[in-house]
């Protein structure tokens, strides 16, 4: 009869040696089996597994306990973790299942977001970057100034991008147009700014579609209200005043990171075979790649390997195809992470806007003017809608004779009149 202590031992090992997320999105899945007969051979696999590396150790005279361990483990976790990968994945199939690696992505993503979302929390406690690496400032500062490098399009955007915009209110405006602009002395219990100040918030669709019997960015506003069925609501078309205000784009919805990985690995694989064809078409340069391998002559190889990509740009292309594809999922991840629905009735205090409204300020010192994000009322319902929250009321105003009264119901509002 198998003894799951064994089991439990050859985790706590795994554990040891790999700690991270990594490792505990895998150990999750893995304890999900209830199978005796599969949960022995799981322990077969990791004691295998956990063997090889510690004779890998013992071969080259370190053990995990010592310093040198960590530049070891950087140098070789990722090709370690992808070999246990792979046996699980295949050790899976023979147990008639083919979800490990779905199951262990969803875990892993699911853990990575929750880690972002502590760090989240955390921002309005006021320590300083210095004090604190991890913090989430740090993450984004390092995140933020490295991609604009590269890509200073890839989440700052300038007003004058943001089409359809709308904005609702309960207040019975009808022609009084000024009523639809936010007055301090009732700006409370809103996600970006403080109590007692105001910013604009407002709904937009770029694609200007239609939702229902109405238009999309107006449908965003209602849920963004928290309508209820029956109830009249005003609704106004707005325009950008100061077109080249920046905002950070944090709209991203639906960002599939498995397939931003597997775009990595098509990189890596293109990059290859367009080195392996420069080679292939110089014999001189093939007879000279070949005699350094048959002389293991590594240095000479890969400086070879370095004068070949320089000339083909191959090292900055290579470069900013990783870094697109890994700011996508950092950014993705981030969105995922903090942009969740809000009510009182859970939230009462509503702590959960504390941290938006230490990042509007941290934006503000930045020079931005707004963020756009993902609505997460209209995700409550299945719906994707976007906002974008200016920071400066005047950055954008209403357009006369665009406003609209509506008698709210979710499957679809009734048109009541127009001002």
């Amino acid at each position: 009869m198998f003894n799951q202590m064994y089991l439990a031992i050859e985790q706590n090992k795994l554990k040891s040696r790999f700690g991270g997320t990594v490792t505990t999105a895998i150990l999750e899945v893995l304890n999900r089996e209830t199978d005796v007969k599969h949960q022995e051979c799981i322990y077969q696999v990791l004691s295998r597994f956990n063997a090889t590396v510690k004779a890998v150790e013992e071969a080259i005279g370190i053990s995990p306990t010592e310093e040198e361990w960590s530049e070891y483990e950087e140098e070789y976790h990722d090709m370690y973790i992808n070999i246990l990968l792979n046996n699980l994945n295949k050790l899976y199939f023979r147990f008639g299942k083919t979800n490990f690696m779905e199951e262990y992505s969803q875990v892993y993503w699911q853990h990575t977001q929750e880690f972002i979302l502590q760090l989240w929390k955390e921002l309005p406690d006021g320590k300083s970057v210095a004090a604190n690496e991890a913090s989430f400032i740090k993450i984004f500062d390092d995140f933020f100034s490295e991609t604009m490098k590269a890509f200073p399009d890839f989440i700052v955007k300038q007003l004058r991008e943001f089409q359809n915009l709308y904005r609702a209110s309960r207040y019975n405006v009808f022609d009084n147009y000024k009523y639809i602009i936010p007055d301090p002395a009732y700006c409370h219990d809103t996600r970006w700014n403080e109590d007692g100040e105001a910013f604009l918030y407002l709904a937009y669709d770029n694609e200007r579609q239609d939702c229902q019997n109405i238009k999309l960015a107006q449908k965003t506003c209602f849920e963004e209200l928290r309508a209820k069925n029956g109830e009249q609501l005003s609704v106004c078309k707005f325009k950008v005043v100061h077109k080249r205000v920046k905002i950070l784009d944090l709209s991203y919805d639906g960002i599939d990171y498995d397939e931003q990985l597997e775009k990595l690995t098509e990189s890596e694989h293109d990059y290859k075979e367009k080195i392996m064809q420069v080679i292939k078409d110089k014999p001189k340069l093939k007879n000279r790649m070949v005699l350094y391998a048959k002389n293991k002559d590594e240095e000479s190889f890969r400086a070879e390997l370095e004068r070949i990509q320089k000339k083909l740009g191959l090292d900055r292309e290579i470069h900013q195809q990783v870094q697109l594809q890994l700011s996508k999922i950092l950014i993705g991840n981030i969105c995922d992470s903090i942009f969740y629905a809000v009510d009182k009735e859970d939230d009462p205090k509503l702590e959960a806007y504390i941290p938006f409204r230490a990042f509007s300020r941290y934006l503000m010192a930045k020079g931005f003017g707004g963020v756009a994000y993902r609505s997460t009322r209209m995700a409550l319902i299945g719906l994707q809608g976007k906002c974008v929250t200016l920071f400066n009321v005047e950055d954008a105003t209403y357009i006369d004779g665009e406003m609209e009264v509506y008698e709210y119901q979710q499957d679809g509002c009734k048109f009541i009149t127009k001002y």
